[in-house]
């Protein structure tokens, strides 16, 4: 009785350690990288649009997408991370804030393809996205 008992609370322990690192450590980490691969799409359209045109115009859809994008890096930056994980962000030299930034200029109604390439150069050094790229 004894060791099923002490087997019992060593499980509880140990689910309960799981939970709480997958709930809070593991789950946010996922959405965060989610977020950045949607921009990193993004971004590589946007890319693609600029070399075909000599203004560089987003249709609202692809605007509200941004923005929607911008905020979501912001928010899960900001509330969802582990504290020691933008720890780690900082030590990659990664500033999703900075990149959010951007990404809401971009957003806006920016004709100007050079203003467009120089937001977009500094999305993709904020999020190290041009490093991710040249791996895989």
């Amino acid at each position: 009785m004894k060791s099923i008992t002490i087997a019992a609370i060593i499980g509880f322990c140990l689910g309960s350690a799981g939970y709480i690192i997958f709930r809070f450590w593991l789950l946010p980490i996922r959405r965060y990288q989610q977020i950045k691969d949607q921009i990193a799409e993004s971004i590589r359209d946007h890319e693609l649009k600029l070399s075909n045109e000599k203004t560089f115009k987003l249709s609202p859809d692809q605007s509200k997408i941004c923005y929607k994008q911008a905020v979501a890096l912001t928010d899960s930056y900001y509330d969802d991370l582990p504290h020691w994980y933008r720890m780690v962000l900082n030590n990659r030299k990664e500033y999703p804030e900075s990149a959010s930034k951007n990404l809401k200029a971009l957003a806006s109604n920016n004709r100007n393809p050079d203003h467009a390439r120089s937001r977009i150069y500094n999305i993709k050094n904020n999020l190290n996205l041009s490093q991710a790229q040249a791996k895989g």
